[in-house]
């Protein structure tokens, strides 16, 4: 079976009942949240809280622009021509999520070889700090675990749980989208250039992309938000159905 096969049929344009089951779901998360976390509100701020790492200067190479100007979203266009459009954009879009995991590795790897090498420098102090990140990084396995997360909660609509998962990733869409649009208005942000890689790839499971930002970019004040809406969700499915994390820790 082609990855991403399963999702054929699970993209249908928007109606009107669609978009209200939609915000219900949203609606149902958010008040879900509203007893686990103190802000559950989105939060779209653009405020950072702390000083972002600038790693170029220290490595002296940017891994983020080698990886956009590395990567071509047709790449496997021939290869996949034959298949259903729904199907080839889930391909292009795990393409991007791959990439942007893969990046982000590699940034981390080389500032903890930096590191090994500098911890009389002043700036070791801030990459101690960025580091310690790793422990949240996760498999990369876990990008693929979006569809089958999705899946199960599209057979069983009617619970808690599938509430939870359908209404956060509309609720990551929606962030999604409002990145993009900031993203373009701050082409020089470093926050605005690593979305640049989002820009041919709408997302169809966004949640994986904005992880990876709010990890890079912690110190925004949009990005602890993601990171606590998947622990949050995480955390339902470990006390109702841990089978479905299986193999993605």
């Amino acid at each position: 079976m082609n990855p991403g096969a399963s999702l054929l049929g699970s993209i249908s344009p928007a109606i009107s009942g669609a978009e209200l089951r939609g915000r219900a779901r949203c609606l149902s998360f958010m008040d879900r949240l509203d007893k686990l976390l103190k802000s559950p509100d989105l939060i779209t701020s653009d405020q950072a809280n702390g000083p972002i790492l600038d790693s170029i200067s220290l490595l002296e190479r940017d891994v983020w622009q080698e990886a956009f100007d590395r990567f071509d979203i047709f790449a496997d266009a021939e290869n996949h021509a034959g298949l259903p459009v729904a199907q080839q954009q889930y391909l292009s879009d795990l393409r991007v999520d791959h990439s942007l995991y893969d990046t982000l590795a590699l940034e981390l790897g080389l500032l903890d070889v930096w590191l090994r090498s500098n911890r009389q420098r002043p700036e070791s102090i801030q990459v101690e700090s960025f580091l310690r990140r790793r422990d949240q990084f996760g498999a990369r396995s876990s990008i693929e675990q979006q569809e089958k997360l999705y899946l199960w909660a599209t057979k069983n609509e009617q619970t808690e749980l599938a509430a939870s998962i359908l209404g956060w990733r509309l609720l990551c869409q929606e962030l999604a989208e409002s990145l993009l649009d900031w993203s373009v208005r701050k082409p020089h942000d470093p926050r605005g250039r690593q979305i640049r890689l989002w820009r041919d790839s709408p997302g169809f499971y966004p949640q994986n992309r904005l992880r990876i930002w709010a990890l890079r970019f912690l110190e925004d004040a949009r990005a602890p938000q993601i990171l606590a809406w998947e622990t949050a969700v995480n955390r339902e499915i470990v006390e109702t159905h841990p089978e479905l994390l299986s193999g993605s820790q």
